[in-house]
């Protein structure tokens, strides 16, 4: 009778502890993420980059009313139930000891069950949840089948992964295999990537831009190893425009201020402007994204994050971040069987400290536009956006100056078009003569080797053929030539695997 008492009245008192337990606050840290929404900081007018429509219209100021997210009341989960299934046997407790009742919490989650861990005593683990036992049938031949349809499956993605990529004749499947944040979720990101859905004409401005430096672009990313991401910077930063000047007196495709473009070795000069060539703002950007993922612990989103607004200004948000104390929740005591039974949660996959800063309100905007753009890229049909095809191939060829010569001289010896000189190299300023020093500059392939032919002491860096001797491996080639052996696989459609033949000719692209 008191058995009966004891569990007839423990188990509405367990119902409504669980019950209450359900409208505790969360610890994900979502209300301490909500204060940074657009709607709780200073809504400053700024220069909107992504409502680029017409060159002419490039870098319009805008200004939008954020508003702010109410928090919304949390509801005591339906999915929390109260059972008293069949238990496992477990080893008889002494006689002097009156056996403790056992109380289930069974807590379904998405329709899956999680194997419990045993500790080889036949009591549950702690922290883990106690399910009926079920005999298992033996398997039948069909599920034996099933099996090794899986297993075979498994080893055949398997070895897809560890395969060398394909060639792509596509910029963009170039690009796919190398994206590092395609993968990430957040509304932010969604609310960009519907922008796009609602106005593809932006995104097909972006790209016509793109099509003649894209692709040096992502070969320069590619040398170094860095992620493909970092080749849609200029989309936001300019909307792929080498000559734009920003209000903040950031020019350029990837819109570099003069004290930075300094201090990495940009030359600002009366007839010269670093920050507008191609080849060494290029340079430089990727120089200082790199140190910036390294300054970060490695967090592109944070080192993003620092380019837009400055590396001073993301870790002085990152020391109030970590200053402000943040809410707990309180410990509710329960019974010690509710305690030892109930799962422990999986944790959850850690989030980028980005997403949780108050940052300026262009910094908030700017790297879930980057984020959208990669995603895009990544699966366009699934995203529901058509991208223009850009060739797997270069459209603009470097030319190498020695100090001695004179660029501009050079150019019209040459017979170049002025303008179409400057649509390629802006850096160099109309109507002065730039510093003496060593010079790159950028062409389509005709007039570049016009331009070497004209002027002695220059030097086309060009791809050149290459005839693979008896017993020389891609190794050994890619080593020589000062270039990656998976590089040099690419250009050539070559598998890393196979080995060469004599004979076989081989495009090699310089190395520097």
């Amino acid at each position: 009778m008191r058995k009966f008492i004891f569990e007839t009245l423990t188990v509405p008192a367990l119902a409504a502890t669980l019950s209450a337990c359900a409208g505790l606050p969360s610890m994900d840290g979502d209300a301490d993420r909500a204060t940074d929404a657009p709607g709780k900081t200073i809504d400053t007018s700024y220069v909107d980059y992504w409502q680029t429509r017409n060159p002419a219209d490039y870098r319009q100021r805008v200004s939008s009313a954020a508003s702010a997210t109410s928090a919304q009341p949390v509801a005591p989960s339906p999915d929390v139930k109260i059972a008293q299934p069949a238990l496992p046997a477990v080893p008889a407790a002494p006689a002097s000891k009156k056996p403790e009742p056992r109380i289930v919490a069974v807590i379904p989650v998405s329709g899956k069950s999680t194997p419990l861990p045993s500790t080889g005593t036949g009591t549950p683990a702690p922290g883990k949840a106690v399910a009926a036992p079920t005999t298992s049938p033996a398997p039948s031949a069909k599920a034996k089948a099933a099996k090794s349809q899986r297993i075979a499956a498994s080893g055949r993605a398997k070895a897809k992964r560890n395969a060398s990529p394909p060639v792509s004749k596509d910029l963009w499947g170039r690009m796919r295999g190398r994206l590092a944040l395609a993968d990430l979720e957040h509304p932010r990101i969604t609310e960009r990537i519907d922008y796009l859905k609602r106005n593809p004409g932006y995104l097909n401005l972006f790209v016509q831009r793109a099509q003649p430096y894209l692709y040096y672009i992502v070969e320069h990313i590619d040398r170094r190893e860095l992620p493909m991401d970092l080749a849609l910077v200029p989309m936001v930063e300019s909307a792929f425009e080498p000559t734009a000047v920003s209000p903040k007196d950031a020019a350029g495709l990837w819109q570099i201020i003069p004290a930075t473009g300094e201090e990495w070795g940009l030359m600002l000069a009366e007839g010269y402007d670093g920050r507008l060539d191609i080849h060494t703002s290029t340079e430089v950007a990727l120089r200082y994204l790199r140190y910036l993922n390294k300054r970060f612990n490695g967090d592109w989103l944070l080192a993003l994050a620092a380019y837009n607004a400055g590396p001073r200004a993301v870790q002085d948000a990152i020391n109030t971040y970590t200053a402000t104390p943040r809410l707990t929740t309180p410990l509710v005591e329960t019974h010690p069987a509710i305690v030892r039974l109930v799962p422990t949660p999986a944790p959850l996959p850690p989030e980028s400290l980005f997403w949780s800063l108050k940052l300026p309100r262009e910094t908030q905007d700017y790297v879930p536009r980057i984020v959208a753009l990669a995603q895009v890229i990544a699966d366009p049909n699934r995203n529901g956006v058509k991208l223009q095809a850009i060739a797997n191939q270069p459209y603009l060829y470097r030319v190498d100056f020695t100090p001695e010569i004179k660029v501009l001289d050079s150019v019209v010896a040459a017979g170049i078009p002025a303008e179409e000189f400057s649509r390629f190299n802006p850096g160099f300023k109309p109507g002065a003569e730039p510093p003496v020093r060593a010079y790159n500059v950028l062409l389509p392939r005709e007039q570049a080797q016009t331009l070497v032919t004209t002027a002695p002491g220059a030097r086309l860096i060009a791809p050149s053929k290459y005839t693979v001797q008896k017993g020389e491996t891609l190794d050994l080639i890619a080593k020589r030539h000062g270039v990656p052996s998976q590089q040099l696989a690419q250009w050539n459609g070559l598998n890393v695997k196979r080995a060469l033949k004599a004979g076989q000719q081989l495009t090699i692209y310089p190395s520097s």
